[in-house]
């Protein structure tokens, strides 16, 4: 048979679309194969780019870290320049904030010239020549009877009825600001200072409180077991700053002597009366803290059992207070966990600038259970109770040498 150029051709072509349509066969097999394998080293590349991004030693969390240190850094500065102005002030003087509120200021101190603690609207932050930081906590005038002069006994028992009236809600008759003999004080003394308290808060319509529970000025670690009734050695030196060891394993007696430690320029410093730890519930509640948090169940304001937070700062123990571990980046406690923490470990624990009102440690205070040999009184709860058992302003009674990892102190100025 004889093949004709034209089906010569006509072969050609068809072959040429065989080969045509294989070649593009195989570039397409080509090109997916490609394409997945570059999908696979994107999506290669994007685990590692979130891996870096993210994750506790990730670029956002090294961010956030620089930046908080960053912060802390500007703000110790700051604190470094008060204790520096506080050395200039021989004297008490008036301070005025950006409102137009005043307040005395005591010698030796000054107004703290970090943001948000320079104002009685925040809670006003004063610190010391010794770094020492404290709260004052406003009185209404409202709450005064008028025209007291402090020249016989009876004007110091009408201010005190009046105070207790004022503070009706957070008092219990059965607890009094009367001295018994193992309180930490002499019976003249304590008379003396309660007097003097009474009076500052009726001339300045306030007093100061310290801003965070007393700490150990050096980073050590009070574990001596869990004995009771044994007064252990309290050689450290105590200090109201952030991020200490909390003061605790603290009898009564301790506690106040410590208090004493504290004083500043003609200031003297003891244990809260208990007529103090009800006008601080007051000042709190008067700016926005609400009575069932303060008086049925304050898990949401402090240290607790039952709360659960984060920090990203400070030290924490797991096991009762008897060995403290640093935060690294973040730490979260939850619900059901005994956690003690340093001082100021968290803002979600501050309110009006008063640290770790609630939970945390037990603050003792001169108040009197009138218990027989169970009169020393504590107040605030604890990082052992629930907030439900022991909220800010519970009381708490037992004997004075009782100590433990969950019994600290905050002292007052007078």
């Amino acid at each position: 048979m004889r093949i004709t150029k034209s089906s010569q051709e006509k072969n050609k072509k068809k072959n040429y679309k065989k080969v045509l349509q294989k070649v593009k066969r195989q570039i397409q097999g080509i090109t997916l194969i490609a394409l997945v394998v570059t999908i696979i080293i994107l999506l290669i590349l994007a685990g590692i780019a979130i891996a870096s991004l993210t994750g506790d030693n990730g670029l956002f969390a090294r961010a956030r870290q620089a930046r908080e240190e960053t912060l802390t850094a500007q703000e110790d500065e700051l604190r470094n320049l008060t204790i520096l102005e506080a050395a200039t002030h021989l004297e008490k003087y008036e301070f005025e904030d950006e409102s137009g509120k005043k307040v005395k200021i005591p010698e030796q101190c000054a107004v703290s010239q970090v943001e948000g603690e320079n104002t009685l609207a925040n809670g006003l932050v004063i610190i010391d020549v010794n770094g020492n930081e404290w709260v004052w906590v406003e009185v209404p005038e409202s709450a005064m009877p008028a025209g007291l002069t402090f020249e016989n006994e009876e004007d110091y028992t009408t201010l005190e009825t009046a105070l207790q009236k004022y503070t009706a809600d957070y008092r219990d008759p059965n607890y009094t600001d009367t001295w018994y003999s193992s309180c930490g004080l002499e019976e003249g003394e304590y008379a003396i200072l309660k007097q003097e308290m009474l009076e500052s808060v009726y001339n300045n319509l306030g007093f100061y409180i310290g801003r965070y529970e007393v700490g150990i000025k050096e980073s050590t670690n009070r574990n001596f077991g869990l004995e009771n009734s044994i007064e252990h050695p309290t050689t450290e030196t105590p200090v109201i700053q952030q991020n200490k060891y909390p003061y605790n394993w603290v009898t009564q007696r301790q506690a106040q002597n410590l208090s004493e430690q504290l004083a500043i320029g003609e200031k003297t410093s003891c244990l809260m009366f208990g007529i103090q730890w009800d006008m601080v519930l007051k000042y709190l509640e008067s700016n926005g803290v609400s009575m069932p948090d303060l008086k049925e169940n304050s898990s949401s304001l402090g240290n607790y059992a039952d709360s659960e937070f984060e920090i990203t700062k400070g030290n924490y123990s797991e096991n009762w207070g008897s060995k403290f571990d640093e935060v690294k980046d973040r730490y979260l406690k939850v619900k059901d966990k005994f956690v003690l923490l340093t001082t100021g470990a968290t803002e979600r624990n501050a309110k009006m600038n008063i640290f770790d009102f609630s939970g945390n440690v037990f603050e003792r205070t001169l108040e009197n259970s009138n218990v027989t040999n169970f009169k020393s009184t504590y107040r605030g709860g604890s990082y052992g109770y629930t907030g439900l058992d022991k909220s800010a302003s519970s009381r708490t009674y037992n004997f004075s040498n009782f100590n433990d990892s969950g019994f600290g102190f905050r002292p007052s100025l007078c």
